[in-house]
């Protein structure tokens, strides 16, 4: 094999097994799901002297090294390790199709991950090449997960090639023929086309045996589904009946209310959400309470509006009792149907002045054209610049270009960010570009587990503290308020300290953006501890609007509810489902609500319309606010919907 003539040719072995053996074991525990221990093996074959690096040997123990580091959610060092060994393996040709195929499905995988579901589907499409029949369904699977939301009549083509191999084989796995048509019919639904895709999951149910008391996550999944698209054609009974099956809306004592963050996307330009869209979200909670996967099942806004959605969710975390309390069933798989907040208001951006400085510079450095046109071909542009090692692009230009896909992409690798650093510091750039480019590479390396918040939040900190970055006002700060920010560690008391540095860092202008955001955390922080006149006088200092109340969480008194027996859906009722919705609403001057919307409900699409008929005859106090009619923007309120015993 090439393998053993490229390491023959650097050295003879001097161990009692020959390195093509020690590749060939380490590979057998790769292909038998043993990732763990083949990467151990992978790395002491890394280390042996006899494997000189560069070489293709190296390349090859690379690839599928970092293959497994994927597959063991270890994404970054896994996308880094492929890439080390990918291009040799390419150069190879055919000999080498499959470590190439499994490679770039393995990248896809990380992508997917990050809820790029277009760099995702662009690695799926190339592990295609050169599979034929039946060994293309793999990578058909994922490519239908990741263009469900494109919109197009080429979204559906990877799940209909899928169906057509599966037609073809002499024996059907009804399994994966359950996959296929689900997806197919998922991206139906994802493009309004309601009645199609409930056909095809009709054909799927009878494929699975029907409604039975079979309760397997596949099952539930598909029937989830069947609810949704019979939900959206009107047929509200079949819809009912499909989720009772699925066990939602069963669940007593509302557990998933009790989590420590639970908190809906924002509306805005940063995410791309306006108030009116809306996703279905399917979660999974480990033992810890963290989420083990969000995936966006439904919506109608296209790749990035589900992309924001489930990074939401993805966010979400529950105390390890709270975790405990919601039967393991329900932890593996369980959907909301979620909106976004506008509870920010006009509250400033945290990361968009220091953005905004880099781009102002970048923007006198790069050709006239670089940045006009669509986002897909700006970046294009930029990766040809940046990436240029021709010495075409001097290390201004290059630094720019990098500087500005981290920026706009942030799925963008984390080497983008070793690479602007590195250049940046050699050419001897302003200081104030570095600072922003240093802190981009410790975001993108960001590790995949919230167990590790913080860790992140502490890494923020430290960074700040360094000479060359404490020097720099805007990176300093905004690295402190983003770390003080990391859900689970707002309650550590040196957080206090970080906010307070940045509140009063004279430095920056009093009404600069960052020191307003410090004074909100703050004025937050005094009315949580009941210290209503600090919080008031914090307040005072960022110059906003009393309007803004939502931002100190103190809505007027609530004065009476109006709910009766009659609020509760009948057909829920009848079916014996129980849920909850959180609401937002704003509170006028008068008490009354306006513009009330469901942020999250449980289970999707039943609860929804009761529940914002509830809130819109919610009574709060009066309250006054001199030239406005709003009391309240933003607040949120869980109604809750259960059977009396």
């Amino acid at each position: 094999m090439l393998f053993l003539a490229a390491a023959s040719a650097a050295a003879a072995p001097v161990a009692p097994t020959t390195l093509q053996e020690k590749f060939d074991a380490a590979s057998a525990l790769q292909n038998s799901g043993q990732c763990k221990e083949a990467i151990a093996q992978f790395e002491a074959l890394e280390k042996d002297p006899h494997l000189k690096p560069g070489s293709f040997p190296a390349s090859a123990v690379a690839v599928r090294k970092g293959i497994c580091l994927v597959r063991q959610i270890r994404r970054d060092e896994g996308e880094r390790a492929i890439a080390l060994g990918l291009p040799a393996l390419v150069a190879a040709g055919p000999d080498f199709a499959s470590d190439v195929s499994e490679a770039r499905m393995a990248l896809g995988d990380v992508r997917m991950a990050l809820s790029d579901r277009t760099g995702a589907a662009a690695y799926y499409r190339l592990a295609l090449e050169g599979r034929t029949g039946a060994f293309r369904l793999d990578p058909l699977l994922r490519l239908a997960r990741a263009t469900a939301f494109d919109g197009t009549e080429e979204a559906l083509a990877p799940a209909r090639e899928a169906l057509a191999i599966m037609d073809s084989l002499p024996e059907m796995n009804k399994k994966n023929a359950i996959a296929y048509r689900t997806l197919y019919a998922r991206t139906l639904l994802n493009q309004g086309r309601a009645e199609e895709a409930y056909k095809e999951l009709k054909q799927a149910l009878a494929l699975s045996g029907g409604l039975t008391l079979r309760t397997t996550v596949d099952e539930v999944s598909l029937r989830g589904d069947l609810a949704m698209a019979a939900m959206l054609i009107g047929r509200r009974d079949d819809a009912r009946l499909y989720l009772a099956y699925t066990g939602a809306g069963r669940l007593s004592g509302k557990p998933f209310v009790h989590a420590e963050s639970m908190d809906p996307p924002l509306c805005g330009e940063e995410t791309g959400l306006r108030p009116d869209d809306v996703a279905v979200v399917e979660f999974g909670i480990n033992d810890d309470g963290t989420v083990a996967y969000a995936q966006t099942v439904y919506s109608r806004g296209g790749p990035q509006v589900a992309a924001a959605f489930e990074q939401a969710v993805h966010d979400w975390y529950w105390g390890p009792d709270s975790a405990a309390a919601i039967p393991a069933f329900y932890r593996v798989a369980a959907r909301v149907e979620v909106r976004c907040s506008n509870r920010l208001g006009k509250a400033p951006g945290l990361w968009a002045p220091m953005n905004a400085r880099f781009a102002n510079w970048a923007a006198t450095v790069l050709p006239a054209d670089t940045l006009e046109g669509d986002r897909i071909a700006v970046l294009a542009r930029l990766h040809r610049l940046g990436e240029d090692e021709t010495g075409a692009a001097n290390a201004a230009v290059r630094v720019a270009a990098l500087g500005m896909i981290l920026d706009l992409d942030p799925y963008a690798p984390s080497a983008l960010a070793d690479k602007a650093v590195q250049i940046a510091t050699q050419a001897s750039l302003p200081a104030e570009l570095t600072n922003s480019l240093r802190v981009e590479q410790l975001v993108h390396r960001d590790p995949d587990s919230k167990q590790r918040a913080r860790d992140r939040s502490r890494a923020r900190a430290a960074l700040a503290a360094e000479p060359a970055i404490a020097a720099d006002a805007l990176a300093a700060d905004t690295l402190l308020l983003d770390a003080a920010g990391e859900r689970t560690t707002r309650r550590d008391p040196q957080t206090d300290a970080w906010v307070a540095q940045v509140a009063q860092d004279t430095r920056l202008p009093e009404t600069h953006p960052l020191r307003q955001l410090a004074w909100l955390e703050q004025a937050n922080r005094a009315a949580a501890a009941g210290n209503l006149k600090q919080a008031q006088t914090y307040y005072d200092k960022t110059g906003l609007t009393d309007e803004q109340c939502a931002l100190l969480s103190l809505p007027p008194a609530l004065r009476r509810t109006n709910v009766t027996g009659g609020d509760y859906p009948l057909s829920a009722m009848q079916m014996g489902f129980e849920g909850w919705v959180n609401l937002e609403y704003d509170i006028n001057a008068n008490g009354s609500t306006a513009n009330v919307r469901p942020l999250v409900s449980y289970p999707p699409l039943i609860f929804g319309k009761a529940a914002t008929e509830v809130g819109k005859g919610v009574q709060y106090d009066m309250s006054y606010r001199p030239g406005a009619s709003t009391a309240c923007t933003a607040n949120t309120n869980t109604i809750a919907f259960a059977m009396r015993p």
